[in-house]
């Protein structure tokens, strides 16, 4: 990752994970319910986030992505 990093600008999703970003006056009041490389659950006072990444239709083993994610 490092030397890709080095070499230029990455681009799309080659290495990724979801996140979410929080301001800090929120952060007592955040609570990360469940996170993976595919998905992260956050609760922000009363709002329930979910940030899910699913692969394209040209993906291999997408099925199997998707059976894993659900």
């Amino acid at each position: 990752m490092s030397s890709d990093v080095e070499s230029s600008v990455l681009r799309g999703r080659p290495f990724g994970s979801v996140m979410i970003l929080v301001n800090k006056k929120l952060y007592k009041c955040t609570q990360i319910v469940c996170s993976d490389d595919r998905y992260v659950i956050v609760i922000v006072g009363s709002l329930l986030i979910i940030n899910v990444y699913l692969p394209c239709a040209g993906s291999p083993n997408r099925l199997c992505i998707y059976e894993d994610v659900i």
